[in-house]
């Protein structure tokens, strides 16, 4: 593991208790204003019966999924992160890294309507967990990738693949750690997909209601046939 997604991994652990404050007291703007809601609305579009939310968190997405009738697992690599999900409910919720899933896919069946990976693709290497996603999927299942969107650069940044650093300002307060997380291009994020088996059903690019800046980028994709 690089000292990259080390740091990442541990960041989750440190910063647990904050990012609950801030996604449960709204403290997140984008969220409030766009990213929510699309992610929302793209799922409860699908009528899905069942739903692993990857890298569920603090659990926000499976409560709000739970209220619409909607059965939800959780898997999260932070163990603080997974204590706070539980104790809110809303959804079955398991201490579980993307490895250790990968090596075991099919450990909580194969009839997920969609997997959900909301801004939770971090890592540089995504590619062996959307194959690993791919096979718990029921038949017409999709996997749906919500991320920052691409152009939603800070005016010095480069439009280049690459780590970044996430130091969380304007989100709330008592994060004691950055965390890093790999930045990719339109293009990058389209060539992942055929990488993984997977073709593209739909791309939404939800925008700043104010301004129409683009925040974030919304990729439906299904497992090709012929994979």
């Amino acid at each position: 593991m690089s000292e990259q997604e080390k740091r990442l991994e541990e960041s989750w652990v440190t910063n647990a208790e904050a990012w609950t404050q801030s996604v449960r007291q709204n403290q997140i703007e984008s969220r409030k204003l766009a990213t929510d809601q699309a992610i929302i609305d793209e799922i409860v579009s699908l009528h899905p019966r069942k739903v692993m939310d990857v890298g569920s968190g603090e659990g926000w997405l499976a409560r709000a999924l739970h209220t619409r009738g909607i059965e939800i697992i959780g898997i999260e690599g932070s163990t603080e992160l997974v204590q706070r999900a539980q104790s809110a409910g809303g959804g079955s919720f398991y201490q579980l890294s993307y490895a250790d899933f990968s090596k075991n896919p099919t450990q909580f069946g194969t009839d997920f309507d969609a997997a959900v990976c909301n801004f939770s693709l971090l890592s540089e290497e995504i590619t062996e967990l959307l194959q690993a996603l791919s096979t718990s999927l029921a038949p017409n299942g999709v996997i749906v990738i919500h991320t920052l969107h691409p152009f939603n650069l800070a005016a010095d940044d480069r439009y280049e693949i690459g780590w970044r650093e996430e130091s969380f300002v304007g989100m709330g307060e008592g994060y004691k750690a950055a965390m890093p997380w790999y930045y990719r291009t339109m293009s990058a994020w389209l060539s992942e997909l055929p990488k993984a088996g997977l073709e593209l059903v739909r791309c939404q690019e939800p925008v700043h209601p104010r301004t129409g800046r683009p925040l974030s980028l919304l990729l439906t994709a299904k497992p090709r046939i012929d994979r």
